[in-house]
């Protein structure tokens, strides 16, 4: 095993160096003959290696090492598709697959999986997975190094067996682990859309696959149907998909003939411009569009051209930042390339993606991006706007975050379980509200559970606990560990009334979700998340509105979080 990855390294530098004698050259005029010089290079060496290298050589797994060799010195949204995965590339257009529903990236200076959303109603999302979770080990094998498309493999499999997960979440002291039951991952563009109030209409929009257009168009029309006035649309944790989907979705607020996204590459097929070619069927109504980190791709693409061309007001968090197009090249063996042609820029000029995306350990072989990514630009009515990757919202409102206790009920799965025991109990349940008497159940319930989380002390206490046993204090010392068990008791209880309106708002979803579905999911955070109250503030301040929008000099708002 060691002489064969020693191999597969020394074929790996081979194939680096072969690809900077091309870069040193690929200006010149003879660049043609240099790939195929290089390319009759790569198949005598791996000719000469599968028929007369001491060992066997397994000729498939040989090449596929040269290939992803190759692919490692890329940005890791290049790769290979062998002939048995290229069925992948339907979970696009058909956004069905067995899974646990996250979509994932290569973030961060230590270019760790990381998860850019965890969808509705996905296993990932019910055990309290989400955005910005760094996936560190799957089944305890560490994922660094990993691509995305190795993590997908893993990820992905039969609906009903198990994998288990290990996150870092920023504000967690220790790694938590998540044992999630994979399902049929059935993924709808537009799963909700309905008023949250007469005239405001709320659409959330959950991918991009080719029928997003035609969801958004229908879920519009209901909307007008009913009298829309003002629109909330909620790209929160979208992680995009087709470019085509995106400008379908902006022809439906944009007039006809805008510039929305242009694309740059090395080809010239690669450098176009995308302009509207019909007129909006709610070009006149006014939007707020919310974003998070979760928000990638095409989701940047709608959002951006909506803030550049100031058609409406972005609310939220900074996006994900993956501006990176890909193009797919199919070969008449099955098999696939995935490959990097270019890269969105919004109608400002700004750069979508962030200049993170080549991995720090592995030789690469591009220069350095030519464009200068955090330049200041502006919008259609002079209002600045940041470049460096990703769309920063006119309004920032951070998501709340639940303290340790809160995690580990999501992590434990506690406020699913409870909600199917509740309901049994309640069997006639039509209204969501949790009472105080509720919340009061839930935690008998978890005592009755034996629900454990490690406060502050406990390890100490547990360690000397082991102390006294290994010398036989335990009778002397009794009264003392009850005293202290006491205290963290106490402790405990008061973690679990700090966060007592997070547990009601969390058993409220819950139990909506359970009541009518994703539906109900949705409605249940009508009244209490921050960055939909929000955005309806804004559509009901008309004048607040309009001077976000035409406002030329002066920075961004920054919202307050205990508002």
């Amino acid at each position: 095993m060691i002489r064969r990855l020693t191999f597969i390294g020394t074929l790996s530098a081979l194939l680096v160096f072969i690809l900077l004698s091309w870069a040193d050259t690929k200006q010149s005029d003879d660049v043609y003959e240099q790939i195929h010089h290089n390319v009759n290079l790569f198949g005598d060496i791996y000719r000469e290696i599968s028929l007369r290298y001491v060992d066997s050589v397994n000729p498939d797994e040989f090449m596929r090492a040269g290939i992803e060799g190759m692919l490692s010195t890329l940005d890791p949204y290049t790769v290979f598709i062998p002939e048995e995965d290229t069925e992948d590339l339907d979970v696009i257009t058909f956004g069905k697959y067995g899974g646990v529903g996250i979509e994932i990236g290569v973030r961060g200076d230590d270019k760790v999986l990381t998860v850019i959303s965890a969808m509705d109603d996905s296993p990932a999302q019910r055990v309290g997975i989400r955005s910005g979770d760094k996936i560190i080990a799957v089944e305890d094998e560490s994922t660094k190094g990993m691509t995305t498309r190795e993590a997908s493999r893993v990820l992905r499999g039969d609906p009903g067996t198990q994998v288990k997960l290990t996150i870092e979440r920023m504000g967690s002291p220790e790694p938590i682990d998540f044992m999630v039951t994979r399902q049929s991952i059935d993924v709808k563009d537009v799963p909700y859309s309905g008023f949250i109030e007469p005239g405001m209409g709320y659409l959330k929009l959950a991918h991009f696959s080719t029928r997003a257009p035609q969801e958004v168009e229908a879920a519009l029309e209901d909307l007008k149907a009913g009298g829309l006035e003002t629109l909330i649309l909620d790209l929160r944790g979208n992680p995009g998909g087709l470019l085509s989907a995106a400008v379908g979705v902006l022809q439906k607020f944009l007039d006809k003939g805008e510039m929305v996204v242009t694309t740059r590459g090395r080809t010239e097929d690669a450098n176009r411009a995308f302009r509207l070619a019909s007129n909006p069927i709610a070009g006149d109504v006014p939007i707020v569009v919310l974003v998070d980190g979760g928000s990638a791709s095409a989701s940047e693409i709608v959002a951006g051209a909506i803030q550049d061309l100031d058609r409406g007001v972005l609310v939220g968090e900074p996006s994900f930042g993956k501006g990176l197009v890909q193009s797919v090249i199919a070969f008449e063996t099955g098999e696939a390339l995935k490959m990097t042609t270019a890269k969105y820029f919004t109608p400002s000029g700004r750069l979508i993606q962030k200049i993170d995306y080549f991995r720090d350990d592995q030789g690469v072989v591009v220069e350095e991006p030519s464009e200068v990514p955090d330049e200041t630009f502006a919008t259609r009515n002079g209002r600045p706007v940041e470049g460096g990757g990703g769309i920063e919202p006119d309004i920032a409102i951070p998501t709340p975050q639940p303290g340790e206790l809160g995690v580990e009920l999501w992590r434990q799965g506690t406020f699913f379980d409870f909600i199917n025991d509740y309901r049994a109990k309640h069997p006639t349940l039509t209204d969501a509200k949790i009472t105080d008497a509720a919340v009061g159940e839930f935690k008998t319930w978890l005592q009755d559970r034996d629900f454990h989380y490690d406060v502050d002390g406990q390890s100490a206490l547990t360690s000397l606990r082991e102390i006294v046993t290994e010398f036989s204090f335990e009778d002397s010392t009794a009264s003392d560990f009850a005293h202290l068990e006491e205290i963290l008791t106490q402790v405990r209880d008061r973690d679990f009334e700090g966060e007592r309106e997070f547990i009601r708002k969390s058993l409220e979803t819950e139990l909506a979700s359970s009541l009518w579905g994703s539906r109900g999911r949705i409605e249940a955070s009508f009244e209490h998340d921050p960055q939909i109250l929000k955005a309806i503030e804004l559509l009901t301040n008309q004048s607040e509105y309009s001077h976000l929008l035409a406002v030329t000099d002066s920075s961004k708002t920054e919202e307050p979080e205990d508002k």
